[in-house]
């Protein structure tokens, strides 16, 4: 089982159109989705022919991505397919708890967050090594002043011993 923030996506679009929802969802990181047929009932879609009313078909899309990946996903969909003209279609986001199954999926997604942990280590190694360089330039500077602190309190002691 697979228990990292996950979110479905899903977009409810006419007949034609979910090629165009999968390729900008794959385009903004997603791996893939499952389309499925219906039915509309919605208000402006109710239409008369010889008497029947008909319900125009529609294709749903569902994408199953991160919860971090959502966001770009739906924007994609968005843009690419116009959703915020009226009669276009709508896209929604729905939390995942858990996911069992798609071994390929998850298995990219560790991948990928190994891959993120060893760049961070990496990142923080370099900022380690920059720091120590740093202090290595910053020692002499204190030693010279230590040198100098070291210099006028023997030098002082050195006066009250004369004066004594």
């Amino acid at each position: 089982m697979f228990k990292e923030a996950m979110s479905l996506i899903v977009t409810i679009v006419a007949p034609g159109f979910s090629a165009d929802v999968v390729n900008a969802s794959k385009n903004a990181g997603a791996d893939g989705a499952t389309i499925l047929s219906g039915r509309g009932t919605s208000i402006h879609e109710n239409t008369v022919l010889l008497g029947v009313p008909i319900q125009p078909e529609k294709e749903m899309v569902l994408i199953l991505v991160k919860k971090s990946l959502r966001k770009n996903v739906m924007r994609e969909i968005v843009r690419v397919c116009n959703l915020n003209t009226e009669g276009k279609g709508i896209t929604f986001s729905l939390p995942v708890d858990e996911v069992s199954g798609a071994p390929h999926l998850f298995s990219k997604y560790k991948k990928q967050e190994k891959k993120k942990q060893k760049e961070q280590q990496k990142e923080k190694k370099e900022q380690e090594v920059a720091k120590q360089e740093k202090n290595k330039k910053e020692q002499p500077a204190n030693n010279k002043k230590t040198e100098k602190a070291k210099t006028a309190t023997q030098d002082k002691k050195s006066n009250k011993k004369k004066k004594a």
